[in-house]
């Protein structure tokens, strides 16, 4: 399914590296950073990780959360929606579905393939109109203060 959506490739390397970061080994239950399900990292550690420019991650981190495939949990922790990149048992699909559920995580789409193209021109659409709107603003002068002159005696 990644591979039918055109969108640029350091998206694809963020989510990769998210999807790594998700430890789903249950032997390491106990020692793990974060519950299965959630990924401790940070804008900065995935730069570092892929390589990548801030913008970059920070679009790829937008991206993915808009469609549902992501939330932040709290700082440094992020939940990957676990209908697409979870697997266990039944009993603990139901657990981490909760979780998401709970938290009202963002509803998942499967997006078309065109959709990362139509996403980043409804947002730049969206920055050119409240620029535009800005520069409507009238700016209101103040008047200047007439110095204020001694009395003489």
């Amino acid at each position: 399914m990644l591979g039918s959506l055109k969108m640029p490739g350091s998206w694809f390397q963020v989510w990769c590296k998210l999807m790594a970061l998700q430890s789903a080994n249950r032997a390491d239950d106990k020692e793990r950073a974060a519950p299965r399900g959630f990924v401790k990292t940070s804008q900065r550690d995935l730069q570092a990780r892929c390589n990548l420019s801030a913008a970059s991650v920070n679009e790829a981190s937008q991206f993915f959360a808009h469609i549902g495939w992501m939330r932040t949990a709290k700082r440094g922790i992020l939940q990957l929606n676990p209908w697409l990149t979870v697997a266990g048992t039944s009993g603990e699909q139901e657990k981490w579905q909760k979780l998401w559920n709970d938290a009202k995580g963002p509803a998942c789409i499967i997006p078309h393939p065109d959709y990362p193209t139509e996403w980043r021109q409804a947002r730049e659409a969206e920055k050119k109109a409240a620029e535009a709107a800005r520069r409507k603003e009238k700016v209101v002068t103040l008047r200047q203060r007439r110095p204020v002159r001694k009395a003489s005696a």
